[in-house]
């Protein structure tokens, strides 16, 4: 009796408690439910990107960059590509070589393989958020912040064969640890969030300033500390972005790579993207074509108003977190795919906590049209239309 007491108090150090087990696997549950209804029954068109026989392999929520996942986790990343050919290897190397570890020890199939690191990472980061909302916001508060991280529109990631899940749960570590002092702990989840995304740039000025945070009873937080645990993740995406160029012998090849995807050469040349790109589908309306651009755009500017709002606070490694993690995908002319790139940039949902307590009626406005987006992105997603 006293071992399985002590498995399950495991369980629940690793997993939260089990209302929050059940309530992310009936989530997860739902949106497969609910991805199966829309590809069969809803009035969408549903298009074929990849030949038969892979479209039959690929799970509901494995679409897009997937298939660069797939094809690193069952073949690696290959020779470069021609140029102005998109390739893997503007692909971060985590997410898809643990799953490929699954791949080739139990002869999985690759889509699986991914899914599996994608389930373990999410609901191994649930109850780290869940545990830091309790310490900022108290409990109800903390469990209105997890409504609205699983109802954001683009949350359905957190589910896919995509990174995502990794990132937020390396992020919650990264800056646990800072923030309580552990500097060796921080110092390796900076290094394996930086080997996640790119996006693992804008953790920095945040990762800096969390590790300046003092608590109670502590005089100071030593600068240096600081600097390493800041400059982490910006060393770790260096070394990747230019060490698979020295790899296969073409220091320039993460950027012939991105090239494939039409990436400005320069930030001035992202912004005015950027700007044109809005100026296209609002003056000109191409959002009457595709609504998602309002989605996009709609993204960009709550987290630059929470962003607002967390310097008001005097939040200051929230603010630099939600600020830079605008600036990226500004710089680089990324106007398509802002709610996911901003998605995991976590404090913001603790700031929608704090900002409507003691409003229910606004919550629950906010849950409701949040929900309803997250249904309508998830199912053009898998019907292979473009969301983020």
């Amino acid at each position: 009796m006293g071992s399985l007491e002590k498995f399950i108090r495991l369980l629940g150090r690793l997993f939260g408690p089990p209302r929050l087990f059940l309530l992310v696997a009936t989530w997860v549950l739902f949106l497969g439910a609910w991805g199966s209804l829309a590809r069969t029954y809803l009035p969408i068109e549903h298009r074929l990107r990849w030949e038969i026989p892979l479209e039959l392999r690929a799970p509901l929520y494995a679409k897009f960059d997937s298939g660069w996942y797939l094809s690193i986790i069952e073949g690696g990343y290959g020779p470069p590509p021609p140029a102005g050919k998109p390739s893997s290897h503007a692909f971060f190397p985590l997410y898809p070589t643990a799953a490929k570890v699954l791949h080739d020890t139990f002869a999985l199939d690759g889509f699986h393989a991914a899914l599996i690191v994608t389930y373990l990472c999410l609901f191994l980061a649930m109850p780290l958020f869940l545990r830091e909302g309790r310490e900022r916001l108290g409990e109800e508060d903390a469990w209105s912040a997890v409504a609205f991280l699983m109802l954001f529109p683009a949350a359905f990631f957190l589910a896919a064969v995509y990174a995502e899940s990794m990132f937020l749960l390396f992020s919650l570590l990264a800056f646990r640890d800072a923030r309580n002092g552990r500097t060796g702990r921080a110092a390796l989840w900076g290094f394996l969030v930086g080997l996640t995304r790119a996006s693992a740039l804008a953790l920095a000025p945040a990762l800096f300033l969390a590790a300046l945070e003092r608590r109670a009873g502590e005089r100071r937080r030593g600068w240096g500390r600081a600097l390493l645990l800041g400059g982490i993740p910006v060393a770790t995406v260096l070394l990747w972005i230019f060490g698979i160029g020295y790899v296969n012998g073409e220091p320039g090849l993460f950027f012939r790579a991105m090239e494939g995807w039409h990436r400005p050469a320069s930030s001035l040349a992202g912004i005015s993207g950027w700007l044109l790109s809005m100026k296209v589908r609002f003056v000109d309306a191409d959002w009457k074509e595709d609504p998602t651009f309002v989605l996009d755009y709609g993204a960009a500017f709550l987290f630059a108003a929470i962003g607002v709002y967390q310097l008001v606070r005097k939040r200051w490694s929230d603010a630099a977190w939600t600020g830079a993690a605008l600036a990226l995908p500004v710089t680089t002319g990324l106007s398509g795919g802002m709610p996911r790139f901003l998605m995991v940039a976590y404090p913001v949902y603790f700031a929608l906590a704090e900002g409507s307590r003691g409003k229910r009626a606004a919550r629950l406005v906010w849950w409701i049209v949040s929900a309803l987006l997250l249904l309508a992105a998830a199912a053009r997603f898998v019907n292979w239309h473009w969301v983020a």
